[in-house]
Protein backbone atom coordinates (compact mmCIF):
# COMPACT_ATOMS: atom_id res chain seq x y z
CA UNK A 1 0.00 0.00 0.00
CA UNK A 2 1.27 3.53 -1.20
CA UNK A 3 2.18 5.30 2.16
CA UNK A 4 2.10 9.48 1.21
CA UNK A 5 4.63 11.83 3.54
CA UNK A 6 2.99 14.77 5.48
CA UNK A 7 4.39 17.37 2.96
CA UNK A 8 2.19 15.13 -0.38
CA UNK A 9 -0.70 14.55 1.85
CA UNK A 10 -0.69 18.68 2.11
CA UNK A 11 0.02 19.66 -1.47
CA UNK A 12 -2.61 17.16 -2.66
CA UNK A 13 -5.57 19.32 -0.13
CA UNK A 14 -3.97 22.56 -1.16
CA UNK A 15 -3.92 21.19 -4.44
CA UNK A 16 -7.62 20.41 -3.97
CA UNK A 17 -8.78 23.68 -2.33
CA UNK A 18 -7.24 25.78 -4.78
CA UNK A 19 -9.61 23.97 -7.68
CA UNK A 20 -12.44 24.71 -5.50
CA UNK A 21 -11.92 27.95 -4.42
CA UNK A 22 -11.41 28.70 -8.43
CA UNK A 23 -14.60 31.17 -9.15
CA UNK A 24 -15.21 28.78 -12.37
CA UNK A 25 -15.29 26.16 -9.54
CA UNK A 26 -17.88 28.43 -7.25
CA UNK A 27 -20.37 29.47 -9.84
CA UNK A 28 -20.71 26.15 -11.59
CA UNK A 29 -21.28 25.05 -7.48
CA UNK A 30 -24.07 28.02 -6.61
CA UNK A 31 -25.09 26.97 -9.85
CA UNK A 32 -26.20 23.29 -8.98
CA UNK A 33 -26.93 24.29 -5.39
CA UNK A 34 -29.76 26.46 -6.97
CA UNK A 35 -30.80 24.17 -9.23
CA UNK A 36 -30.95 21.53 -6.50
CA UNK A 37 -32.77 24.13 -3.93
CA UNK A 38 -35.56 24.95 -6.64
CA UNK A 39 -35.55 21.33 -8.67
CA UNK A 40 -35.56 22.95 -12.07
CA UNK A 41 -32.16 23.50 -14.07
CA UNK A 42 -31.56 27.40 -15.69
CA UNK A 43 -31.54 26.66 -18.85
CA UNK A 44 -28.37 28.69 -20.25
CA UNK A 45 -27.47 29.36 -23.35
CA UNK A 46 -24.19 27.47 -23.11
CA UNK A 47 -26.75 24.79 -21.75
CA UNK A 48 -28.83 25.44 -24.54
CA UNK A 49 -26.33 25.25 -27.12
CA UNK A 50 -25.18 21.24 -26.02
CA UNK A 51 -29.02 21.12 -26.20
CA UNK A 52 -29.00 21.55 -29.37
CA UNK A 53 -25.99 20.18 -30.44
CA UNK A 54 -26.65 16.73 -29.03
CA UNK A 55 -30.59 16.93 -31.22
CA UNK A 56 -28.54 18.02 -34.47
CA UNK A 57 -26.98 14.76 -34.43
CA UNK A 58 -29.94 12.65 -35.38
CA UNK A 59 -30.24 15.67 -38.48
CA UNK A 60 -29.66 15.45 -42.14
CA UNK A 61 -27.21 18.22 -42.66
CA UNK A 62 -29.26 19.99 -45.11
CA UNK A 63 -32.26 19.92 -42.56
CA UNK A 64 -29.61 21.72 -40.20
CA UNK A 65 -28.60 24.55 -42.40
CA UNK A 66 -32.49 24.70 -43.06
CA UNK A 67 -33.33 24.83 -39.46
CA UNK A 68 -30.46 27.35 -38.62
CA UNK A 69 -31.31 29.45 -41.88
CA UNK A 70 -34.91 29.82 -40.53
CA UNK A 71 -34.00 31.01 -37.16
CA UNK A 72 -32.29 33.88 -38.72
CA UNK A 73 -35.30 35.43 -40.23
CA UNK A 74 -37.15 38.33 -39.18
CA UNK A 75 -38.94 38.32 -35.62
CA UNK A 76 -36.79 35.39 -34.99
CA UNK A 77 -37.77 35.36 -31.34
CA UNK A 78 -41.16 34.38 -31.65
CA UNK A 79 -40.10 30.89 -32.87
CA UNK A 80 -40.39 28.25 -30.77
CA UNK A 81 -36.77 26.38 -30.01
CA UNK A 82 -35.40 23.44 -31.49
CA UNK A 83 -35.69 21.41 -27.94
CA UNK A 84 -39.64 22.35 -27.72
CA UNK A 85 -40.28 21.49 -31.53
CA UNK A 86 -38.53 17.91 -31.20
CA UNK A 87 -40.82 17.50 -27.88
CA UNK A 88 -43.73 18.56 -29.94
CA UNK A 89 -42.33 16.21 -32.80
CA UNK A 90 -41.84 12.98 -29.88
CA UNK A 91 -45.10 13.90 -28.22
CA UNK A 92 -47.52 13.27 -31.40
CA UNK A 93 -45.65 10.32 -31.92
CA UNK A 94 -46.36 9.31 -28.58
CA UNK A 95 -50.16 9.64 -28.70
CA UNK A 96 -50.07 8.11 -32.04
CA UNK A 97 -51.11 11.30 -33.76
CA UNK A 98 -52.50 11.33 -37.61
CA UNK A 99 -53.77 14.27 -37.77
CA UNK A 100 -53.20 17.87 -35.98
CA UNK A 101 -54.59 21.45 -35.89
CA UNK A 102 -52.26 23.53 -35.63
CA UNK A 103 -53.31 27.46 -34.71
CA UNK A 104 -50.94 29.88 -35.30
CA UNK A 105 -48.16 29.24 -38.48
CA UNK A 106 -45.63 31.94 -38.48
CA UNK A 107 -42.37 30.37 -40.49
CA UNK A 108 -43.84 26.90 -40.59
CA UNK A 109 -40.96 25.66 -38.08
CA UNK A 110 -43.48 23.86 -35.09
CA UNK A 111 -45.31 22.80 -38.26
CA UNK A 112 -42.59 21.02 -39.92
CA UNK A 113 -42.06 19.08 -36.63
CA UNK A 114 -45.43 17.89 -36.06
CA UNK A 115 -45.53 16.72 -39.37
CA UNK A 116 -42.59 14.57 -39.34
CA UNK A 117 -44.36 12.46 -36.41
CA UNK A 118 -47.39 11.66 -38.69
CA UNK A 119 -47.94 8.32 -41.39
CA UNK A 120 -47.82 9.13 -44.99
CA UNK A 121 -51.37 9.52 -44.88
CA UNK A 122 -51.58 11.70 -41.90
CA UNK A 123 -52.02 15.93 -42.13
CA UNK A 124 -51.63 18.82 -40.23
CA UNK A 125 -53.87 21.44 -40.60
CA UNK A 126 -52.29 25.12 -39.97
CA UNK A 127 -53.58 28.53 -40.24
CA UNK A 128 -52.18 31.75 -39.74
CA UNK A 129 -53.55 35.97 -40.70
CA UNK A 130 -50.46 36.98 -41.45
CA UNK A 131 -48.86 36.28 -44.95
CA UNK A 132 -45.61 37.83 -44.70
CA UNK A 133 -43.90 34.33 -43.96
CA UNK A 134 -45.68 31.67 -45.99
CA UNK A 135 -42.97 31.80 -48.62
CA UNK A 136 -40.06 31.31 -45.72
CA UNK A 137 -42.55 28.11 -44.27
CA UNK A 138 -43.54 26.67 -47.70
CA UNK A 139 -39.48 26.66 -47.93
CA UNK A 140 -38.94 24.68 -45.14
CA UNK A 141 -41.55 22.68 -45.51
CA UNK A 142 -40.40 21.67 -48.59
CA UNK A 143 -36.27 21.00 -47.42
CA UNK A 144 -37.47 18.97 -44.86
CA UNK A 145 -39.85 17.37 -47.43
CA UNK A 146 -42.77 17.28 -45.40
CA UNK A 147 -44.70 19.62 -47.26
CA UNK A 148 -47.15 17.01 -48.60
CA UNK A 149 -48.53 16.23 -45.28
CA UNK A 150 -49.25 20.02 -44.54
CA UNK A 151 -52.12 21.93 -45.35
CA UNK A 152 -52.04 25.69 -44.78
CA UNK A 153 -54.78 27.92 -44.24
CA UNK A 154 -54.56 32.28 -44.47
CA UNK A 155 -57.19 33.69 -42.22
CA UNK A 156 -57.56 34.43 -38.72
CA UNK A 157 -57.77 31.38 -36.46
CA UNK A 158 -61.46 32.24 -35.23
CA UNK A 159 -62.98 32.43 -38.40
CA UNK A 160 -61.00 29.11 -39.51
CA UNK A 161 -62.17 27.40 -36.38
CA UNK A 162 -65.74 28.57 -37.06
CA UNK A 163 -65.37 27.01 -40.76
CA UNK A 164 -63.71 23.49 -39.41
CA UNK A 165 -66.72 23.34 -36.99
CA UNK A 166 -69.42 23.64 -39.48
CA UNK A 167 -67.98 21.32 -41.64
CA UNK A 168 -69.22 18.26 -39.86
CA UNK A 169 -66.62 15.65 -40.43
CA UNK A 170 -64.11 17.72 -38.83
CA UNK A 171 -65.86 17.42 -35.72
CA UNK A 172 -63.50 15.24 -32.97
CA UNK A 173 -61.11 14.77 -36.02
CA UNK A 174 -57.94 15.79 -34.85
CA UNK A 175 -55.86 13.64 -32.62
CA UNK A 176 -53.59 16.64 -31.24
CA UNK A 177 -53.86 20.79 -31.23
CA UNK A 178 -51.13 22.54 -30.53
CA UNK A 179 -52.35 26.42 -30.12
CA UNK A 180 -49.50 29.14 -30.41
CA UNK A 181 -51.03 32.61 -31.68
CA UNK A 182 -52.50 35.95 -30.40
CA UNK A 183 -52.68 35.28 -26.51
CA UNK A 184 -55.84 37.43 -25.98
CA UNK A 185 -57.94 34.87 -28.40
CA UNK A 186 -56.40 31.64 -26.19
CA UNK A 187 -59.72 31.32 -24.64
CA UNK A 188 -61.80 31.32 -27.73
CA UNK A 189 -58.67 28.63 -29.30
CA UNK A 190 -58.74 26.42 -26.79
CA UNK A 191 -63.03 26.04 -26.61
CA UNK A 192 -63.42 26.08 -30.07
CA UNK A 193 -60.60 23.43 -30.85
CA UNK A 194 -61.49 21.07 -27.73
CA UNK A 195 -64.86 20.68 -30.34
CA UNK A 196 -62.38 19.45 -33.33
CA UNK A 197 -60.48 17.25 -30.81
CA UNK A 198 -61.10 13.62 -30.61
CA UNK A 199 -61.57 12.07 -27.44
CA UNK A 200 -58.11 11.02 -25.76
CA UNK A 201 -56.57 13.70 -27.53
CA UNK A 202 -53.85 16.21 -26.60
CA UNK A 203 -54.43 19.83 -26.50
CA UNK A 204 -50.47 21.49 -25.60
CA UNK A 205 -50.38 25.47 -25.21
CA UNK A 206 -47.57 27.58 -25.96
CA UNK A 207 -46.02 30.70 -24.05
CA UNK A 208 -47.95 29.89 -21.19
CA UNK A 209 -45.41 30.93 -17.75
CA UNK A 210 -45.00 34.10 -20.26
CA UNK A 211 -40.97 34.73 -19.49
CA UNK A 212 -41.95 33.73 -15.76
CA UNK A 213 -43.75 36.88 -15.14
CA UNK A 214 -46.96 35.05 -14.35
CA UNK A 215 -45.13 34.55 -10.77
CA UNK A 216 -46.35 37.97 -9.70
CA UNK A 217 -50.00 38.92 -8.92
CA UNK A 218 -49.61 42.16 -10.63
CA UNK A 219 -47.14 41.64 -12.97
CA UNK A 220 -47.55 44.92 -14.82
CA UNK A 221 -47.24 43.72 -18.19
CA UNK A 222 -50.31 42.93 -19.82
CA UNK A 223 -49.21 39.55 -21.71
CA UNK A 224 -48.58 38.25 -18.21
CA UNK A 225 -51.60 39.47 -16.46
CA UNK A 226 -53.83 38.05 -19.34
CA UNK A 227 -52.00 34.56 -19.23
CA UNK A 228 -52.18 34.62 -15.54
CA UNK A 229 -56.31 34.59 -15.65
CA UNK A 230 -56.29 31.94 -18.47
CA UNK A 231 -54.17 29.61 -17.16
CA UNK A 232 -56.49 29.89 -14.09
CA UNK A 233 -59.18 29.69 -16.36
CA UNK A 234 -57.49 26.42 -17.92
CA UNK A 235 -57.37 24.59 -14.09
CA UNK A 236 -60.52 25.70 -12.91
CA UNK A 237 -62.10 24.39 -16.26
CA UNK A 238 -59.98 20.51 -17.02
CA UNK A 239 -58.62 20.46 -13.31
CA UNK A 240 -56.22 17.26 -13.39
CA UNK A 241 -56.40 16.75 -16.96
CA UNK A 242 -54.37 19.67 -17.53
CA UNK A 243 -50.85 19.81 -16.48
CA UNK A 244 -47.76 23.00 -17.02
CA UNK A 245 -44.42 21.77 -18.84
CA UNK A 246 -41.65 24.02 -16.82
CA UNK A 247 -39.68 24.42 -20.30
CA UNK A 248 -39.02 27.20 -22.81
CA UNK A 249 -41.50 29.75 -22.00
CA UNK A 250 -43.59 27.49 -20.63
CA UNK A 251 -46.56 25.33 -21.93
CA UNK A 252 -49.67 23.71 -20.91
CA UNK A 253 -50.92 20.11 -21.67
CA UNK A 254 -54.29 19.18 -21.60
CA UNK A 255 -56.11 16.08 -22.03
CA UNK A 256 -59.93 15.59 -23.81
CA UNK A 257 -61.75 13.35 -21.87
Amino acid sequence: MQKFSFVENAKVFFGRLKKKLHPRYIRKSLKYMSARSNKHTYISSGLAEYINKELYKSELPVHIHAMKSLEKGERSYLQIPLSEARFLEVLAKSVGAKNILEIGTFRGFSTAFLARALPEDGIVFTCDEDSRYVSAARRFWEALGVDEKIHFELDMASKTLERLIQDEPTLEFFDMVFIDADKENYKLYVEESMKLLKQGGLMVIDNTLWKGLVEYDEPHDNGALHMRKFNAWVFETFGRDASFVPGWDGAILIWKR
